[in-house]
């Protein structure tokens, strides 16, 4: 994959990321969010588990952040695009439909 597709999905990432998080800010009756953090990816996947702060999510909106979580941390990792099964490259038509897509057609 090229560096320009790279960073196109990953700008696709964070835009979903960031939308997602809104939505919890929305719903969270909190007067601090606890996902404004200075850390990383990482990080923000780890607070997705406490369930105090997720309690606005639906189930589906919790499961697509963490793998959008888990697509940003496998750009930053130098994977992004290969197969979690069998690492053959995830055709482009796939991951521009789902870019968080963790595994080509064969394995999906």
């Amino acid at each position: 994959m090229t560096q320009e597709r790279l960073a196109y999905f990953k700008k696709r990432l964070e835009e979903m990321r960031d939308s997602l998080l809104e939505n919890i800010r929305g719903e969270t009756a909190e007067e601090r969010n606890p996902f404004e953090t200075d850390g990383d990816v990482v990080d923000q996947a780890d607070m997705l588990s406490t369930a105090s702060l997720v309690e606005g999510l639906s189930n589906t909106q919790k499961r697509t952040l963490e793998e959008v979580l888990r697509a940003l941390q496998r750009i930053e990792n130098g994977v992004y695009g290969k197969c979690t099964v069998c690492g053959e490259e995830i055709d482009q038509e796939r991951l521009e439909a789902i870019p968080y897509a963790e595994k080509c057609r064969k394995h999906m």
